[in-house]
């Protein structure tokens, strides 16, 4: 059993079987205990892998992990569980690593309700997480 618990914000160092481990930032809930882990991928001009819908520049309240522009690569998005997350999480990083403040969070929240990249029930829990915290209204 996991001895941690997870909230929105939170950042997780996570290794994902890929060549180098990866930060992840849990932006919606899904249920009690599952929620929605987007990736933070660096943002390489020309690249096709880029998604423009929330870019995240060093400075501007970011983590200090940061350092040169980023974007969340919804389509690396996963969902798990504080137990599940243990498995991921990367040898000797701190749990959680960072955490954003309030009002990046809040940004980015909104920013990923219209991510085109992100599976249809991520974003269901995206939006529907945007909109219980007030981010968005019913008629948006």
């Amino acid at each position: 059993m996991a001895d941690f618990s997870i909230n929105l914000g939170d950042i997780f160092l996570l290794d994902t079987g890929a060549e180098k481990n990866h930060w992840y930032i849990a932006i919606a809930s899904m249920s009690d205990d599952k929620f929605v882990f987007v990736n933070i991928s660096t943002w390489y001009e020309g690249s096709t892998d880029n998604d423009g819908t929330c870019i995240l520049q060093p400075g501007q309240r970011m983590p200090r992990f940061i350092r040169q522009k980023s974007f969340l690569a919804y389509r690396h998005a996963i969902s798990a569980t504080a137990d599940q997350l243990k498995k991921l999480i990367a040898p000797d990083s701190e749990i959680p690593y960072d955490e954003l403040e309030p009002q990046v969070l809040r940004r980015i929240q909104k920013e990923s309700c219209n991510a085109k990249n992100l599976s249809k029930k991520y974003l269901k829990a995206v939006l529907d997480t945007a909109k219980a915290a007030g981010i968005l209204t019913q008629r948006e």
